[in-house]
């Protein structure tokens, strides 16, 4: 029995690699616009050149998926949505969504668009697929972080469902889980989740270790070693396993690239689509050359990744985070301006390979001039430099290679040519006109009717008329477009005559109808359309601006990671605790007499086994007086509703909240916190436009922005003592907190507290009245001392001298000083009023 073979989706960043993709074998490919998409310095695709972009795939038999997977501030709802309607009506099979508001207007609004949930999204359990799925997406990209047996999970709970999967295959892997990831937005405004991620996890960082200040803060903090590249992961690759691979429940096997060359492009997806065919018909075996040509084309080194069981040292890639290529062998001596190298590689280095040679102190590169002497396992080079023994030798570019995938690109129809088979009937009317029908056959095995009239005319023929076997002979000669004739009846040609420029024109005319027909069955009809856009209008047309109440009370929300940080906070006057959940939680001796003023915070990250045990946890044991839960990722909120029901759900920015569509769809939440990467501005236009079912909003006041989670057990790298802490600190020499879980999981904190204590008044004017301190991690003194310095900015008319006091205090106690986070730049990039 034949394998399951999933769909093998290519990148395009450019319509040359577009070109690329599809010539190589994709069997569809995904692209951005020039707004709303993931990869904002890809060269991407104009309006005009996304229609042709889905015009030339469509006509070659391959779907075209768009990113629009992109938070999506208030302001630009209805860009958006125009957008997302121009790009039905082009049709695109596809859009690839994160911003859950958007998902609910899509799925609601332009119900025949497809939604992909984009790994932007972060699902990474079940519960977030079937949030997923119930709100209209069609097929989910699981986080990278995921096993196969959770796939196979995931997959077992969606069967019933109008969905399927889809995981990467090949490519570069974030550090940590995608959409959930502020690191390059912290640290120079450059956000992940609008496309402009300046990768610094690419970057040299430096252990520092040392016992933490009462404040949470680590004190007199000493290098564990020299700077690495701490963060850095190597690429994947799933070609050696892809065997196994394709066992899995997935639809779809995505290669990441689209800030990648065509000739990138052109390589991987054809090794790929061998590597699919060959495990198709039973004879996939994977060849060194194949692997050697992915590594050519770019390799920080490969990892088969978390899905098919690599562990996270198997996955980081901590010495270098460039492109290596492929791996030959290492020095074994260096003698008058020649390097002896041992092979550990069955691809030996030829004539015109471009070669590097990397030792710990220096790289320097070269182009063999002629093949080197080689005896048995050892390899006589040239050498730029005198390389220690030990230095790495990586081919890093091949002629072969480069000769074979420029003859490839520059004949990317060859696999299609002649591919639609057409059926025709013409006719010569008595007036010398000519015209017919006809049907096409797809790629799909679909068929098409089609009409055509040529805007040649015949003449009456003075000497020979026409026949039919010049008709046809002329006809035939489709070479080098993507059609073949398998029958041409005629009829009315006797006592014509025509000049092959006429039947040249009628060929065209044939061939142009048989086309559009094809594309015309991939579009949505009119009418269609134009009761989308109606619908859109009368939604526009029902949002009101109405501007908030300054509110008098506020009430101020804690979060925590123990027990005694949450008895603290609420015996300095916190109105509601969140206590973290772990594995490893105390008892709850002075928190059970409070249960109606603490909740439990679920992990933002918690991957299906942990989520069980959770559920257990709660079900099992003191926790479960609790009736408040907070939540930080996709689908969690709705899971507790209905495992836990009368509970009150509420959600932190793990869930991001960034237009009121999003708010709108957390109805029955108790309250949900904003984006901290909006702007004041960005702020105001969600809450102006107020919904009765809405709920409450959240604003983190204080405390440390998670800029990171990994699945990288960091800790590991180091010995930390019980009572000391970890922090790494980038070239610049900031330091940036990083706490390990139980199960290793390793969170990165940014290097200045986020701190809104500037903005109180205005929040408070804007009628925002929950205000979150997030405590975690930082002790009970920064709980209790923290929390009741906040009661007093929300609930005093304070006198300036006192404020700036307080703001003293505060600053004092903050960990590397205070910063407002995404609040004057915004998502967007947009300003507020006063600068």
């Amino acid at each position: 029995m034949n394998p399951h073979i999933p769909l093998l989706l290519a990148p395009a960043g450019s319509p040359d690699a577009l070109k690329a993709a599809c010539a190589a074998g994709a069997d569809a490919v995904y692209l951005g616009g020039r707004q709303f998409g993931a990869r904002q310095f890809a060269v991407n695709f104009s309006d005009d050149e996304l229609e042709d972009a889905i015009r030339y795939a469509h006509l070659r038999g391959i779907q075209v998926f768009i990113t629009v997977n992109t938070l999506i501030t208030e302001s630009e709802i209805p860009h958006v949505l125009k957008y997302l309607v121009f790009l039905y009506r082009i049709g695109v099979d596809a859009v690839l969504v994160q911003d859950i508001g958007l998902m609910s207007l899509a799925h609601r609004l332009i119900p025949g668009l497809h939604l992909h949930a984009s790994t932007q999204m972060g699902v990474h359990n079940v519960t977030g697929a079937l949030f997923a799925a119930k709100n209209g997406c069609k097929r989910i990209v699981l986080a990278r972080e995921l096993s196969g047996e959770e796939i196979k999970t995931i997959s077992d709970a969606c069967s019933g469902r109008d969905v399927d999967l889809e995981i990467f295959a090949h490519g570069a892997l974030c550090y940590g889980y995608s959409g959930r990831c502020l690191f390059s937005s912290l640290l120079g405004g450059r956000s992940g989740n609008r496309g402009m991620c300046a990768q610094p996890c690419r970057k040299q960082y430096q252990f520092l270790i040392g016992k933490p200040d009462k404040w949470g803060r680590i004190d007199e903090a000493d290098p564990f070693q020299n700077s690495k590249y701490l963060l850095s992961t190597k690429d994947l690759a799933l070609y050696p396993v892809l065997d196994n691979i394709v066992n899995l429940p997935v639809a779809a096997l995505k290669i990441e690239g689209r800030m990648r060359s065509p000739e990138y492009v052109g390589i991987v997806t054809s090794t790929y689509r061998k590597a699919l065919d060959a495990i198709q018909n039973g004879t996939f075996v994977p060849q060194p050359e194949d692997f050697a040509d992915l590594s050519i084309a770019f390799s920080r080194g490969f990892t088969s990744g978390y899905v098919s069981g690599s562990t996270s040292s198997e996955v980081m890639g901590r010495d270098y985070p460039g492109n290596r290529g492929y791996f030959i062998g290492t020095v074994l001596s260096y003698w008058k301006g020649k390097v002896q190298v041992h092979l550990n590689s069955e691809i030996i280095p030829r004539t015109g390979d471009g070669l590097v040679i990397r030792d710990r102190e220096r790289e320097e590169g070269l182009v063999l001039r002629e093949n080197p002497d080689i005896n048995g396992t050892v390899v006589e080079l040239p050498s730029p430099f005198k390389a220690y023994k030990g230095a790495q030798v990586f081919i890093t570019n091949r002629k072969e290679l480069e000769k074979r995938i420029v003859n490839f690109l520059s004949h990317p129809d060859e696999r299609f040519s002649g591919s639609y088979p057409i059926s025709c009937s013409i006719v010569f009317s008595p007036e010398g006109q000519i015209f017919g029908t006809g049907e096409v056959r797809d790629h799909a095995s679909h068929t098409h009717q089609f009409t055509f009239t040529s805007v040649e005319q015949v003449e009456a023929a003075k000497t020979r008329s026409l026949t039919q076997d010049q008709i046809r002979e002329q006809l035939n000669r489709t070479g080098g477009t993507l059609f073949s004739f398998r029958g041409i009846s005629i009829s009315g040609e006797e006592g014509w005559f025509a000049p092959v420029r006429v039947l040249n024109a009628l060929r065209r005319e044939i061939l142009n109808a048989a086309q559009e027909a094809i594309l015309q069955s991939l579009i949505p009809h009119p009418d269609t359309i134009s009761l989308v856009q109606k619908s859109i209008q009368d939604y526009l047309g029902t949002i009101r601006t109405n501007f908030p109440k300054q509110v008098t009370d506020s009430w101020l929300i804690v979060i925590v990671s123990s027990k005694s940080e949450a008895v603290a906070a609420l015996q300095a006057g916190a109105d509601q605790v969140y206590l973290l959940w772990n594995p490893l939680l105390e008892n709850i001796d002075g928190l059970s007499e409070k249960s109606d003023s603490w909740g439990i915070m679920v992990p933002g990250v918690i991957r299906q086994n942990e989520l069980e045990a959770f559920v257990h946890f709660i079900t099992n044991n003191q926790y479960s007086i609790t009736h408040r839960f907070l939540v930080d990722s996709v689908g969690m909120g709705e899971y507790l509703s209905e495992k836990f029901a009368g509970s009150l759900i509420s959600s932190y920015y793990g869930l991001p909240i960034a237009n009121s569509a999003a708010r709108y769809l957390c109805k029955e939440f108790e309250f949900c916190t904003l984006s901290p990467e909006l702007s004041e501005q960005e702020i105001r236009d969600v809450l102006a436009q107020q919904n009765q079912s809405s709920p409450d909003v959240a604003i983190c006041c204080q405390g440390l922005i998670e800029a990171i989670v990994s699945e990288d057990h960091l800790c590991a790298c180091t010995t930390v003592n019980k009572d000391q802490s970890l922090v790494i600190r980038d070239e610049k020499k900031y330091t940036f907190p990083v706490i390990c879980e139980h199960s290793g999981r390793t969170h990165i904190m940014n290097s200045s507290e986020h701190s809104l204590i500037d903005e109180v008044t205005t929040l408070q004017n804007l009628g925002i009245r929950r205000y979150i301190l997030d405590a975690r991690n930082r002790g009970e003194h920064y709980a209790e001392n923290m929390t009741r310095l906040w009661k007093k900015v929300l609930q005093s008319n304070l006198h300036d001298k006192e404020k700036a006091q307080i703001r003293e205090q505060i600053v004092r106690m903050s960990y590397g000083g205070i910063t407002r986070s995404g609040y004057r730049r915004g998502l967007s990039g947009m300003k507020t009023n006063n600068g």
